[in-house]
């Protein structure tokens, strides 16, 4: 029987492609299998697909930075409190992508070209297997793994066990090999499209999460069989390396201004110049291809909130820890707010509105205080104001989230991955990057990268496990760099690091009666905000020997019984 695969074309002029349709290619909605693949247009068409929804989202903060003690949003996270229900139905949409990008494999050698003229195409086929396969891992753990399309009546291969986690891992790299081989460099390829140093960069973020996952998981129901972490620590380091050392298209953004470079990378619309961003998603609202990122940081706060956790890790401008406590007894409300703007990591004023902060050039708008006592809309539930993406020079700046900005999202940075290197290689061997790091203090006016006791830091940060000195410095400095960018929820799960929350409740700032005389929501002993203090008495109660992963469908269960549940559930 002659199989059929109908093509859904979405219109990717955001990322800077042209816009050929499937149906010129034939009057058909549905194209036969074997009249397809003959050029390499045909290729490049199909792989296009995969640009508009293998990174789907388009705000930072609101859509990646969930599910973390780096920031609250709304009521209580369902994951850190433990409260998701084994998951029913059918993960047929969870293998959706890699189906279709098996089609590919299946069948791009029938293309009637040398392999020179479409071998960026096949590296960015392998770079997508990569990316849908590291999903399914980071969330389910050990999977099957296929490398064809699998038909309806192969029973033997749809009753598949799990394979072992190693030899996903072990896959998933093997295609970032393919793709680095095979890929552009950017100078050609661009930063809106996949590239060498895109690829160099993913392998870097998925080496160092493996290697993490098998040694601080190892001896508990998450443990790898044949554990080596080693292994992949070694292979982030020289991934990093490469794009380190080679020539290559990257490096940190910078024009010599602290107060502002950090700031301003995160809010730009066209970021396709500079180097720091090696992958980035845009829009054009013209086209009715915009995001709300404007509307939800200038204009309403949507019930985010930056928590005192994560403001309370910046060290102080001397490179020192800083006595947040210390000064919150003396300091409240917006006084407290110009106090730590003025006196710690100028990160931490690109990343939380400060009164008298621009918001819109355009409506000469600027942050008064934040909104603790606003409806659901406009409340910040912390004091602590998400600032990290805004851009007082969009149009849509200080505009509600109808209008539609065109704030570029970052998907892989350089940064990233100087901090990966850096983490990888103590993991390894106990060497510390200061290079690295140093190009990241030096852009935010910090002095250089320096290992303290961790006796000395009066915000202590508690893995439930002792890590060396080191170590923990160079993980305040991810968290610190990394900060709302969608990382902290994936760092804590590498890490076993349920200590960080669990029992505990989020807090926020010193809330100042003076500028909120009817403010009704609990603090706590030291005068922070306790907003979850009657929704969670006892703190977040994540489930460490279930919530690490999550669920398979129960159907998927039924009607495969050679898949075993995740731990726990």
């Amino acid at each position: 029987m002659k199989r059929y695969f109908q093509y859904i074309f979405v219109s990717v002029a955001a990322l800077s492609f042209s816009c050929e349709r499937f149906i010129d290619l034939k009057p058909l909605d549905q194209i036969s299998v074997d009249d397809y693949w003959k050029t390499p247009a045909d290729l490049q068409n199909y792989i296009k697909q995969f640009y508009a929804n293998f990174s789907p989202h388009t705000q930072m903060v609101a859509e990646t930075a969930l599910n973390s003690d780096d920031m609250v949003n709304g009521s209580p996270s369902a994951v850190l409190n433990g409260q998701r229900t084994v998951r029913t139905g059918s993960w047929q949409s969870d293998w959706a992508a890699i189906r279709h990008i098996n089609i590919f494999f299946d069948n791009y050698r029938k293309c009637k070209a040398e392999f020179s003229e479409i071998r960026h195409t096949v590296g960015e086929a392998h770079f997508f297997r990569a990316w849908y396969y590291f999903g399914l891992l980071r969330e389910y753990g050990d999977i099957p793994w296929y490398s064809s399309e699998i038909g309806l009546d192969d029973e033997s291969e749809l009753m598949r066990p799990r394979d072992p986690r190693i030899l996903v891992a072990d896959s998933i790299l093997a295609e970032l090999d393919k793709a680095i081989e095979f890929l552009d460099l950017r100078s050609r390829a661009g930063n809106n499209r996949i590239s060498k140093e895109a690829a160099l960069a993913f392998k870097t973020r998925v080496a160092l999460f493996e290697g993490t996952w098998q040694k601080y998981h190892a001896n508990s129901p998450f443990g790898t069989s044949g554990a080596d972490p080693r292994r992949y620590f070694q292979a982030c380091v020289s991934a990093a390396e490469e794009l380190i050392n080679g020539n290559y298209k990257r490096g940190i953004y910078s024009t010599g201004k602290p107060e502002e470079d950090y700031y301003q990378l995160f809010g730009f619309d066209n970021m396709n110049d500079i180097d720091e961003v090696l992958l980035y998603r845009s829009f054009n609202r013209s086209e009715g291809a915009g995001n709300a990122v404007q509307g939800y940081i200038t204009y309403d706060m949507n019930q985010k909130g930056v928590t005192w956790e994560l403001v309370s890790s910046y060290l102080g401008r001397n490179g020192k820890p800083y006595d947040y406590i210390g000064v919150s007894k003396v300091k409240k409300g917006n006084e407290f707010l110009l106090s730590i703007a003025n006196e710690c990591d100028p990160r931490l004023k690109s990343t939380v509105w400060i009164p008298g902060d621009l918001m819109s050039a355009e409506l000469g708008k600027y942050f008064d205080r934040p909104t603790i006592d606003a409806g659901a809309l406009q409340l910040n539930p912390t004091g602590f104001s998400v600032k990290k993406t805004a851009n007082p020079n969009s149009p849509a700046a200080g505009r509600p989230w109808s209008v539609q900005a065109e704030t570029g999202f970052i998907i892989l940075r350089y940064g990233e991955v100087l901090l990966n290197y850096a983490e990888a290689g103590y993991e390894l061997d106990r060497t510390v990057a200061f290079g690295a790091l140093n190009q990241l203090r030096k852009r935010a006016g910090m002095p250089d990268f320096e290992v303290r006791p961790q006796q000395s830091d009066k915000n202590f940060t508690d893995y439930g496990y002792e890590i060396p000195d080191a170590l923990y410095e160079i993980r305040r400095e991810r968290r610190v760099e990394l900060a709302l960018e969608g990382h902290r929820d994936e760092d804590y799960r590498r890490w076993a690091a349920h200590a960080l929350f669990k029992g505990k409740r989020p807090k926020g700032y010193p809330v100042s009666r003076e500028e909120f005389p009817g403010y009704n929501r609990p603090v706590d002993a030291n005068g922070l905000i306790d907003y979850y203090a009657g929704e969670m008495p006892s703190g977040y109660q994540f489930r460490p020997e279930r919530d690490y992963l999550v669920s398979i469908p129960i159907d998927e269960l039924t009607l495969n019984p050679n898949l075993k549940q995740n731990p726990g559930w």
